[in-house]
């Protein structure tokens, strides 16, 4: 056999030496770009995850509330917030969105309170003591039958913008009849006529007595003609009073 260069031997050995440098080199950049994709893909969930349970979302409690004329409610909504974080970081804004106009209810900006418009001056009250717990209530007195609407407040933190609504009813009161019992001082009043006119009377009835007496002394009569004329003028007396009694109890036609 003839010697065979040693070249010629070494290139087999160089060959498969490329070959599984090459594969190992393959391998390498695939595992280096799995990882890669791997921690992609665990940054998009953390991002996602963080940006769902970051979200401010506004609730309302109650959708419909009803209260009579000067009663009072109370509102209430709920929002995204963390406990140890401070209302001052909180912005409200409440309106009353009715078909004529729009108040503003309350308004809360930076932790200061913004007066509201004057249809509610002195009337709204919001529990500020909750407010870290993410609710939001707002106490509503002396109600009118002008606060009926729609009742929306909008709520920013850190986490976001939101709002919700609710809508309150409120009805007019039914006055109730209070039915007094007055004394009339007319029967007083004519008692009092009656026994004056009585008294008046009486005393007529005695002078005109002594004067017929006398008269009927002077005169001769006997007794049994005073006394006749003694009756004939208390009958007529009698009668007179009888007369002015009715007449003055008899009810006046009205025309």
């Amino acid at each position: 056999m003839k010697d065979v260069p040693k070249a010629c031997l070494l290139l087999p050995i160089k060959a498969d030496l490329k070959s599984v440098i090459q594969r190992r080199r393959s391998t390498s950049a695939t595992a280096a770009a799995a990882a890669r994709d791997k921690m992609i893909l665990i940054l998009l969930l953390i991002t996602t995850i963080s940006c769902v349970c970051g979200k401010n979302v506004v609730k309302v409690k109650q959708t419909d509330y009803q209260a009579e004329e000067n009663d009072s409610v109370t509102l209430e909504w709920t929002f995204t917030n963390r406990s140890d974080k401070s209302p001052n970081l909180l912005m409200i804004m409440c309106k009353l969105v009715t078909d004529h106009r729009v108040s503003v209810v309350y308004r809360l900006h930076d932790g200061v309170e913004v007066p509201e418009d004057e249809q509610f001056s002195g009337l709204v009250q919001c529990d500020r003591d909750v407010l870290r717990e993410g609710r939001l209530r707002l106490h509503v007195s002396r109600l009118r039958t002008e606060d009926s609407g729609q009742y929306k407040c909008v709520v920013s933190t850190k986490y976001g913008q939101s709002a919700d609504k609710c809508w309150l009813y409120v009805t007019a009161t039914v006055a109730q009849e209070h039915t007094t019992t007055t004394v009339n001082p007319e029967p007083l009043g004519q008692e009092r006529l009656y026994i004056l006119l009585g008294a008046l009377i009486m005393t007529a009835v005695i002078i005109l007595v002594i004067i017929l007496w006398v008269a009927a002394a002077a005169a001769g009569w006997t007794v049994a003609n005073v006394v006749i004329r003694v009756k004939l003028v208390i009958a007529a007396v009698v009668i007179v009073v009888i007369y002015s009694i009715v007449t003055a109890t008899a009810p006046e036609e009205q025309y």
